[in-house]
Order: C-alpha cells, then sequence, then structure tokens
C-alpha cells in the first residue's frame, strides 16, 4: 500500500470513531439532563458541541487498529472437530 493510501484509510478510521464516540455522547447526556428535567435545545445544541470535542481529543490519543489477519480470525472462529 503507498503513503496516501494508508493515510487515506488512517483518516476515514478516525472519523468514522469521532462519529461514533460523539453519537455515544450525545445519546448518554440526553438521557441524563432529561432525567434530571433539563431537556431544552439550548442544552442539546451545548452538549452536541461539547461531544464533538471531547471525541476530537479522545481519537488523537488512540493509536490505529490493525486488523487481524485473516488466517487467525478463521482459526477462531472455525468449529473444531473431534
Amino acid at each position: 500500500m503507498n503513503k496516501k493510501k494508508r493515510k487515506a484509510i488512517k483518516e476515514a478510521s478516525k472519523k468514522a470513531a469521532v462519529k461514533e464516540i460523539t453519537k455515544t455522547v450525545i445519546d448518554q447526556l440526553n438521557v441524563i439532563t432529561a432525567e434530571l428535567g433539563q431537556d431544552s435545545k439550548k442544552i442539546k445544541k451545548e452538549v452536541e458541541k461539547r461531544a464533538a470535542q471531547l471525541a476530537k481529543k479522545l481519537v488523537k490519543k488512540l493509536k490505529a487498529v490493525k486488523p487481524a489477519s485473516k488466517e487467525a480470525t478463521t482459526e477462531e472462529t472455525a468449529p473444531v472437530s473431534v
């Protein structure tokens, strides 16, 4: 794989991670604010903004996870015949 392809894959995985983390944080904080009775558009907007910032900071600290080889995954999932 050339350098541009690796960089594109890395950026795509980071974007996906940011979206996933942001969505999870927003969902959890919206549940908490609803339980506390503070369910307003202003608070939701602030939660979304801060969740995105938090997700970006967390993803910067994550290292790229290399996918497991095909042999290792097939060996683990293959049924054992006795």
